[in-house]
C-alpha cells in the first residue's frame, strides 16, 4: 500500500497579518524622541563651560570674546576696540546726553519707548529709565527696568558703568515680558598711546528672555555685537552732541 504523501499548500490566508501602527502613533513616537533629544542637548549645553573668554572674532579693529558659565544657557560676550576719543565723549552716550529714546533707536532695532524713572545724579552717580522693544509676532514684547551707575577712578581715570536691570522696583506690564537679569558693564580705559580702550561686556539671563529661544541668540551675539561696535558705535561717536558734551563730573583726560 503507498503511503499518501500531503502535498497541499498551506493556507497561506491563515496566517496573521502584521497591522501597522496607525499614522498619528507614529507621528508621536517621532515626536516624542525629538522631545527627548532636545531636552537632552538643552541640560547638556546649560551644564556645559568654562566660564573662561574666548577669542570668537578679529576683525576691522575690533575683537569678540565669548564665554560660556555652566548653568546659563545664554553666552556672555566681550567685545573691546580702541579709539581716540575722550572720556566725555564715551560716556555722555549713556549719561544726560545721549540717555533718549533717539540713541535707543540708534542702537536697538525695535526700540519704540523711553520712560524717565529718575534723572541723574552725579552725586549718588546713577539714573532710572524704562525702555520697551517691540519684537515680530510670535514674540512678547520686551520691557527692561534700567539703572545706569556711573564710576570713575580718581588715579588712573578710568571710568565704568554698570547697566543693571532692577525688575521689580515697579509692577510688571501685563503682556509685555520683563528681562528679569541684564547687566551690560561699560568700561573706558585711557591707555598710553593716548587712545581709549571701549569695553563691553553683555551678560544675561535666560528666564529674561522670556519665549525667545537662546539658540538664535546665542548663534547671532558674535556677528551683531561686532557689527555694533565696528559700525553704529563709531558712527554715533562721531556726532557734534557727544563730541563736544560737557560732563563737570568726569575728569576727562585732555
Amino acid at each position: 500500500m503507498k503511503e499518501v504523501s500531503n502535498t497541499a499548500s498551506p493556507d497561506k490566508s491563515a496566517a496573521p497579518k502584521k497591522i501597522k501602527d496607525p499614522l498619528w502613533k507614529r507621528l508621536y513616537f517621532a515626536f516624542s524622541l525629538l522631545v527627548m533629544a532636545s531636552l537632552v542637548a538643552h541640560f547638556t549645553w546649560v551644564a556645559s563651560g568654562s566660564a573662561e573668554w574666548e577669542l570668537a572674532k578679529d576683525q576691522d579693529g575690533v575683537k569678540v570674546y565669548t564665554s560660556k558659565a555652566p548653568g546659563d544657557a545664554l553666552m556672555k560676550v566681550r567685545t573691546v576696540m580702541e579709539g581716540n576719543y575722550t572720556l566725555t565723549q564715551l560716556a555722555s552716550q549713556h549719561l544726560i546726553v545721549g540717555d533718549t529714546l533717539e540713541v535707543c533707536i540708534e542702537w536697538i532695532p525695535g526700540c519704540k519707548a523711553m520712560t524717565r524713572i529718575q534723572d541723574f545724579d552725579p552725586v549718588r552717580g546713577y539714573d532710572k529709565d524704562m525702555w520697551r522693544v517691540d519684537l515680530p509676532a510670535p514674540f512678547a514684547d520686551r520691557e527692561l527696568l534700567l539703572t545706569t551707575m556711573f564710576e570713575q577712578n580718581k588715579q588712573t581715570k578710568e571710568i565704568v558703568l554698570d547697566i543693571v536691570s532692577i525688575p521689580n522696583t515697579l509692577p510688571h506690564t501685563p503682556g509685555v515680558v520683563r528681562i528679569g537679569r541684564m547687566h551690560n558693564r561699560w568700561v573706558y580705559t585711557p591707555k598710553a598711546n593716548g587712545m581709549v580702550e571701549v569695553s563691553l561686556i553683555q551678560d544675561a539671563d535666560m528666564p529674561g528672555i522670556g519665549f525667545f529661544p537662546y539658540v538664535l541668540m546665542n548663534m547671532t551675539l558674535v556677528e551683531e555685537s561686532h557689527k555694533f561696535f565696528a559700525t553704529t558705535l563709531r558712527k554715533t561717536l562721531k556726532e557734534d552732541r557727544f563730541v563736544n558734551a560737557k560732563l563737570d563730573f568726569i575728569d576727562d583726560i585732555r
